[in-house]
């Protein structure tokens, strides 16, 4: 899986776009601010509903599915950074 993630560094309307979560923090860290954390939280919020989180040992009902949590990152025209989760 880790081989199909690009490895170099993406960028639009002038913004370094993230290619993982750690990398989002990062490019936040480094330009003292919470525009990709606050992405991030806000897609999370928007997606908890979707989840039931299982204790360890416990059986998946029939007909569920596990997800695999990757989050795509993308700037929006208005410039404002956008996470969308894939399920």
């Amino acid at each position: 899986v880790s081989a199909r993630i690009k490895k170099a560094t993406h960028k639009k309307y002038g913004f370094e776009v993230p290619t993982s979560v750690q990398h989002a923090l990062d490019i936040d860290r480094k330009n003292c601010n919470t525009y990709w954390k606050d992405a991030i939280d806000k897609e999370m919020k928007n997606v908890a509903v979707a989840f039931t989180i299982l204790d360890d040992g416990t059986v998946a009902f029939v007909g569920w599915t596990k997800s695999s949590g990757n989050l795509v990152f993308d700037v929006k025209m208005d410039f404002t950074r956008k996470t969308h989760s894939l399920g």
